[in-house]
């Protein structure tokens, strides 16, 4: 990793590395013992996602990449999604996730110490970042959570490094890391927009700010290039990503029309709901901090250009507002309206905001007569923060009360069934409301679903030719193969039902 000065031995970097390392392991062991890792039902389909480019009815990478769900994640994972035993168990996640989660706390503990050049504040910063619930959690699924905060943390990082010492091969990594992080979700084109703009101005003093921001903004510009010719030559469309019929704008008619997307042309409801969900996830001290802390380095630093680098991580903020504010993003958690839990893990986009200006806070403290008193009762501030996390566990950590929330009982009795008695012939099914868990075996070529080409539709005629197998969910008001099956004579002639539960129900061909 470059940047670390050897023999500093205030900031023991070792000791920083081995104790993200523990951490994650950890959280990864506790999460499969506990079959947390595929609690999301995205995480199923992002291991499907991977897999789809092998494991498929027209297998390849080009013509399995897609749309909507940007590609970096799902060609990293591919490989070992690829070996049977890591699919079905969720390990191949691990694999991933486990070292981009030690890269990303290397990345917070490393940025701190340029910046600060003060251990305590290096220290505190990384802690509450490594010992973060919610980033422990998402690093044991096959989420981009994890992948996202680590490349962004390491754009970050070349970043403060090149404002310093201004080598351009420092700018070339950021640009690097901003390319994987705008090739892992879509939260990162904002930012890497704003960083190009901050790149610029850092420039200004020594006149080079047009070669520096084509540097920086090249690697990412290309990427995105990339994505929209893409769309346009696969699906006829630029722009097929963000408003075709797999797309969240598409989605989100749904809710809206169910009256769940109450923050559109709202904006005093849409900030409760994100400040809200970066408390859940952030910690009320931690976020007081981070405020603390960022206050404290604005008027440190007032308006030197150099200085501007950090600001970079809380684009996350008006992005977010932004989006909830023009109908363009749903939030839901306890304290939103209607309360519930739906993508409510945006407010960790911010955190590595929060560590960073965590750490500044400390700063301040340092400033003060009684500092070492101040600093014990931060740290003792520190432990009261976690325990409040586990109170009510695992309701009381978002990131697990999302997933329990949206991944039902009656779906994971659905895969247990599966798992049990599928022995082949094929399953009909709408992959849009079901995420079976990888556990049950069912490679991904045996699953027919309403586009799976023009097969989708032959099977959803006349299924006992095409499949063994028919799952469909009659409380789902958008599950295209009930609807299907409602008319279809063949299904009703030639399946018997085997289990039901909940409205979900399953049917075996008779023959």
């Amino acid at each position: 990793m470059m940047g670390i000065e050897e023999g500093d031995k205030k900031f023991r970097f070792g000791a920083a590395f081995w104790t993200a390392s523990a951490a994650g392991l950890i959280s990864q062991i506790l999460s499969y013992v506990f079959n947390y890792n595929f609690a999301y039902r995205d995480a199923i389909f992002r291991m499907e996602a991977a897999r789809r480019f092998f494991d498929n009815i027209n297998p390849g990478i080009i013509s399995q990449i897609g749309t909507v769900w940007l590609p970096v994640p799902n060609l990293i994972l591919m490989p070992f999604a690829y070996v049977d035993y890591l699919w079905k168990t969720g390990l191949a996640a691990s694999i991933v996730n486990y070292p981009a989660f030690v890269a990303s706390a290397v990345f917070i503990f490393l940025s701190l110490k340029r910046m600060t050049k003060s251990p305590a504040a290096t220290w505190f910063g990384f802690i509450i970042y490594v010992f973060n619930y919610n980033i422990l959690y998402f690093q044991t699924t096959a989420m981009t959570e994890q992948l996202y905060l680590t490349f962004l943390t390491g754009a970050f990082y070349y970043l403060v490094v090149w404002s310093e010492n201004s080598d351009k091969k420092q700018l070339w990594l950021s640009s690097l890391f901003m390319m994987l992080a705008s090739g892992t979700r879509y939260d990162a084109w904002p930012v890497a927009l704003a960083s190009a703009g901050i790149v610029f101005l850092v420039s200004i003093p020594e006149k080079k700010y047009i070669r520096n921001t084509l540097i920086f903004a090249s690697l990412p510009a290309a990427l995105v290039i990339w994505w929209f010719v893409h769309n346009w030559y696969y699906f006829g469309d630029a722009l097929e990503f963000s408003r075709g019929k797999f797309s969240t704008l598409h989605q989100l008619k749904y809710y809206e029309d169910a009256g769940r997307l109450l923050t559109k042309s709202n904006f005093l409801l849409s900030l409760k709901v994100y400040v809200w969900s970066v408390l859940l996830y952030s910690g009320n001290l931690y976020a007081a901090l981070s405020l603390t802390g960022l206050i404290y380095y604005f008027v440190k630093n007032k308006f030197n250009l150099k200085s501007f680098v950090p600001y970079v991580l809380w684009v996350a903020l008006p992005t977010t507002l932004i989006l909830l504010y023009k109908g363009q993003l749903i939030i839901e958690h306890p304290f939103s309206e209607p309360a519930g839990y739906f993508n409510s893990r945006y407010g960790l986009y911010l955190f590595p905001a929060v560590a960073v200006f965590g750490g500044f806070s400390v700063l301040l403290l340092e400033k003060f007569k009684f500092r070492k008193m101040l600093l014990i009762i931060l740290w003792i501030g520190f432990a009261i923060q976690q325990l409040v996390f586990l109170v009510n566990f695992p309701y009381s950590i978002p990131s697990l009360a999302e997933a329990k929330y949206s991944y039902s009982q009656p779906s994971e009795d659905l895969s247990a069934f599966m798992k049990e008695n599928y022995k082949g012939g094929g399953i009909l099914y709408d992959n849009l409301i079901f995420a079976l868990n990888p556990s049950t075996g069912i490679n991904l070529k045996d699953r027919i679903t309403f586009h799976t080409f023009a097969l989708g539709e032959k099977a959803m005629k006349t299924p006992s030719e095409y499949v063994e197998w028919v799952i469909i969910y009659t409380d789902a008001p958008n599950d295209k193969i009930h609807e299907a099956m409602k008319t279809c004579g063949d299904f009703k002639n030639n399946f018997e039902k085997k289990f039901s539960e909940y409205g979900i129900e399953v049917y075996k061909r008779k023959f």
